[in-house]
């Protein structure tokens, strides 16, 4: 397990990879680094006098720029925003504050985080550590290469139909999609579809993802679809096992058309975790290959809605790729509302099931590797096809984790992902642990 303390040191070799390294990569907007070497320091001198004992002391995390930090303009990577600065934290950045945490900047995303690529128009594209080439998906995109070039320890991204985990999968780091309603969206800008939209963190390991979770999953009323509820001692059960959990593994869809590699690497990892003491069953989910289209039109209706104003009055302050999404939302019908909710409502009966069954389900997390610069220019199409896998459980509301579990032979990241009953997130860590303790 990672050491329970990181020095200050840690937040130098993060900045100093900053310095090093984002002037290729593009993972942050703002670096915050005289504030973050200062906090640090304070944090390294409490810690040797014995007077924190905060799960993330000395942590250094970035913050994507669609959640506030107070003094630290918050863009949420458009022109709409770019003068905006929040006179107060978000109450997860607070909550990471006093839990010891650094804040070492704010990271790069898609624009209004409406799109899979982060090659955002005006604060310039983000691209993937591992091949400069490619796409680190998105829309938390800069959150995870930040990450994946040691650039941090943690991040803060937000997931609606994937954005923190196929950027996770995408970058090799893991990311979790927590249960709707367990950390609060207050403090964000940034809407785009309120029935599925949530925050989550991403890591350079299961156990640091754990921690940040239990330090940003609470109760904040000013939430309206903030829950709560009370997770039991998961941190305390890492390192349990395996041995008592039955993985689903579908037989169609979700390992369907995938790309080089991706299928072997995550069938692997099934039957790594099958070692350590999983059983495995073979599921079906019906209908999963038409849910990411039957409910999509609640998306672009609710994103719609909440940027009218804006892309009917001044589209050109938009990137174009954004602007075509938005105004898909604008001829959905209220019938047509209804008939995607009708879809959502079957579909997550359809998981029920599944779940009465098994404790995860296991796919890949995106179809295909890091997609090229040049491959990813349609927006639209590049965000469809890496979120194929991802989409379908956002709509049940359920937590998923994207654990790295090897690399294509171009040498890029693959994912697994886990995804778990509601609140069952201490499941999903233990099964992650346990294959990355393996591995």
């Amino acid at each position: 397990m990672t050491s329970a303390y990181f020095s200050a040191e840690v937040t130098e070799s993060c900045l100093d990879h900053i310095d090093r390294f984002d002037g290729e990569i593009n993972a942050y907007i703002a670096v915050m680094a005289d504030s973050a070497r200062q906090r640090a320091r304070a944090v390294e001198s409490q810690i040797e006098r014995g007077d924190i004992q905060g799960l993330l002391a000395g942590m250094p995390v970035s913050v994507k720029d669609c959640i506030d930090v107070a003094g630290v303009p918050c863009t949420n990577g458009s022109q709409f925003f770019k003068n905006y600065v929040p006179n107060e934290d978000a109450s997860i950045v607070t909550a990471l504050r006093a839990a010891g945490a650094v804040i070492v900047g704010k990271t790069n995303l898609h624009e209004f985080a409406f799109g899979s690529t982060t090659q955002n128009p005006h604060f310039g594209p983000t691209r993937n550590p591992w091949n400069l080439e490619h796409i680190p998906s998105g829309s938390s995109g800069g959150a995870g290469a930040a990450v994946a070039a040691r650039m941090c320890v943690g991040a803060v991204g937000s997931d609606t139909g994937g954005s923190v985990r196929t950027p996770a999968a995408l970058n090799g780091v893991t990311g979790l999609r927590p249960s709707l309603g367990s950390i609060p969206m207050s403090g964000s800008k940034t809407q785009i579809c309120p029935a599925i939209d949530t925050v989550g963190p991403l890591g350079l390991s299961v156990d640091i993802v754990a921690r940040l979770f239990a330090v940003m999953a609470f109760y904040d009323d000013t939430d309206v679809n903030s829950v709560c509820h009370t997770w039991d001692n998961y941190l305390a059960r890492l390192g349990d096992g395996v041995a008592d959990l039955t993985l689903g593994l579908p037989e169609a869809y979700f390992f369907d058309d995938l790309g080089p590699g991706v299928g072997e690497a995550v069938e692997a990892g099934a039957r790594l975790l099958e070692k350590a003491g999983a059983k495995l069953k073979p599921v079906r989910l019906e209908a999963a290959e038409t849910v990411h289209a039957d409910v999509m039109p609640m998306v672009w209706a609710d994103a719609y809605q909440y940027h009218r104003d804006r892309v009917e009055g001044e589209p050109e302050r938009f990137g174009q790729d954004v602007r075509d999404r938005l105004r898909l939302g604008r001829d959905v019908s209220g019938r047509d509302y209804a008939e995607a909710l009708r879809h959502k409502a079957r579909w997550n009966r359809t998981v029920d099931r599944v779940f009465s069954e098994v404790d995860i389900i296991l796919t890949p997390t995106s179809p295909v590797t890091a997609p090229s610069l040049i491959d990813s220019q349609n927006m639209l199409a590049t965000t469809h096809h890496l979120t194929r896998f991802t989409f379908p459980f956002s709509w049940a509301c359920l937590p998923g984790l994207s654990v790295p579990c090897g690399l294509s032979s171009e040498g890029l990241p693959i994912g697994m992902l886990l995804n778990g009953r509601p609140f069952e997130e201490g499941v999903l860590f233990r099964a992650g642990y346990a294959y990355q303790s393996e591995t």
